[in-house]
């Protein structure tokens, strides 16, 4: 019985590393600024990001009075119907069912967001998939051949030296 060829290389399942972003949008629309990002290599590491991402903004939107850069600022005490963005990015965080719940949507390949919202803007702390190309490693190159040097290798200008008039 014959058997069919064997693949040249071996099949590998598509490599994804996890984008992750904390953005702000105010909410007119009208603008998004990136707060901070971070490319992670498993469903695991981003969620951990999200967590640490979500705490971490949670303190810059809500610092403790006792800051010493709060120290010569006259502070007022919010109203109980004030938004609080703080309070529930520390109770996603804090929350290990949550933290699951991210993991598991993480693996599925589908995007996880969170969004909290103030009076004029909205927090948002996400995860996404993104494919990424599989490198496989070359063959060394037979005895007597030259390889190509890779992209950015080689020779390069020297700076220039200015000089100035004395």
């Amino acid at each position: 019985m014959d058997r069919p060829p064997a693949p040249a290389q071996p099949l590998r399942r598509a490599a994804v590393t996890f984008r992750c972003e904390a953005t702000a949008h105010h909410l007119s629309g009208s603008r998004e600024v990136i707060l901070a990002s971070y490319r992670a290599a498993s469903p695991r590491l981003a969620a951990r990001w999200m967590r640490a991402e979500a705490r971490h903004l949670a303190r810059l939107l809500a610092p403790e009075p006792s800051a010493p850069h709060l120290e010569s600022v006259l502070l007022i005490a919010a109203g109980p119907d004030c938004p609080r963005p703080d309070d529930g990015l520390l109770a996603w965080a804090g929350s290990d069912e949550r933290y699951e719940h991210a993991l598991r949507v993480l693996v599925s390949g589908n995007t996880y967001l969170l969004n909290v919202t103030d009076y004029d803007a909205r927090y948002s702390v996400r995860a996404y998939a993104l494919p990424t190309r599989n490198r496989l490693l070359q063959p060394p190159a037979p005895a007597g051949r030259r390889c190509h040097a890779q992209a950015g290798a080689g020779r390069h200008r020297t700076p220039r030296r200015w000089r100035f008039a004395r």
